[in-house]
């Protein structure tokens, strides 16, 4: 995929993020947290060059949107050891595939811990590159048209998926989401 599809798709130019010698620490697209940002728009114009980072991260993202995979070394460290598990057992979701906040907790062995596997998939500090998306409530997915919310959606859909099948029907009340009826 090209810088140009990413930005559209991502539906904005800018990345902050953070490497430690293990991996990336942080990948973020709205409040632009981490040590660094890219302004891909500044680079698809020629008018910024690119960090070996920075093209790693370009990419990755392009062979995530593209296959559903990355080869990105994440780390992890900065959460705890539960959260850690959660995220590993998230990224074994396939691309194409959901799963819920309780079957997760149910494959870790910890049966009537959805709560606390919804709160550490919130958690995510790399944005895609830990499909989260691909994790839904028993009840369906929550639609919602801004931040993170609107981004969960487009992965979905470009995943294959059809947000009326996987729905619960319930609209996020979020000042700067649309009104919307299934």
């Amino acid at each position: 995929m090209l810088l140009e599809g990413i930005i559209e798709f991502l539906e904005t130019d800018k990345l902050g993020f953070t490497f430690t010698s293990i991996g990336l620490k942080c990948l973020s697209l709205r409040n632009l947290s981490g040590e660094t940002i890219i302004d891909l728009g500044k680079i698809l114009a020629g008018e910024e060059a690119a960090s070996q980072q920075t093209i790693h991260i370009i990419k990755e993202t392009s062979n995530f949107l593209e296959t559903g995979y990355h080869n990105m070394q994440l780390d992890l460290t900065g959460l705890t050891v539960f959260q850690q598990a959660v995220l590993n057992e998230v990224m074994k979701v396939a691309p194409g595939k959901t799963s819920t906040y309780k079957s997760l907790a149910e494959n870790m062995g910890k049966p009537g811990a959805a709560q606390a596997v919804g709160s550490a998939v919130s958690k995510n500090p790399v944005a895609y590159f830990i499909p989260t998306h691909r994790i839904l409530p028993q009840k369906g997915l929550i639609v919602c048209r801004s931040g993170a919310g609107h981004l969960r959606e487009k992965l979905l859909i470009h995943e294959g998926h059809d947000l009326e099948k996987i729905g619960s029907g319930l609209i996020c009340a979020g000042k700067n989401c649309e009104k919307h009826a299934w």
